[in-house]
């Protein structure tokens, strides 16, 4: 029964052995998968960090040349001539002298007979106060007097 019992458990034994085995093996194969992916990727970033390198020396070195040349600091030669995307459009350019002339011309009369004036209402019919505007119009010496005495902060 020993014996028995000492060859089971050397069977598990050797059976822990060749898992544990195969799974550090796996753990091994992923940590070098990601420390490749992760090198893979580090290099990525060099590289675009030396093409954004020479992108802005260039830059730099164009920026310079302007920066020395005379022209570049005349205002006049900076302008843009996009067609004036400073300026606002204000319609159609004319100079104005028949805009003038048509609204000072007074609009000619259609050559229609008038029309007899309608029968005049009964006296009684006729409104007794005075309209709206009326109403609301004060005197002008009024105007003078109540700016004078009006209490502003109410």
């Amino acid at each position: 029964m020993v014996e028995s019992a000492d060859s089971e458990l050397a069977q598990r034994l050797a059976d822990n052995r060749s898992r544990l085995r195969a799974a550090t093996a796996e753990i091994n194969e992923w940590a070098q998968q990601a420390e490749r992916e992760r090198e893979e990727a580090a290099e990525a970033r060099r590289q675009a960090a030396v093409q954004l390198n020479k992108e802005l020396d260039e830059q730099i070195a164009a920026n310079k040349e302007a920066r020395e040349d005379p022209n570049s600091k005349n205002e006049w030669l900076q302008r843009r001539d996009d067609g004036g995307g400073r300026t606002m459009d204000f319609g159609p350019a004319g100079d104005g002298f028949e805009d003038e002339q048509a609204a000072a011309a007074p609009p000619q009369p259609a050559a229609t007979p008038p029309q007899p004036p309608a029968a005049d209402p009964a006296p009684s019919q006729q409104p007794t106060q005075p309209g709206p505007a009326a109403r609301h119009r004060r005197a002008e010496e009024d105007d003078d007097e109540d700016f004078a005495n009006r209490d502003w902060f109410v």
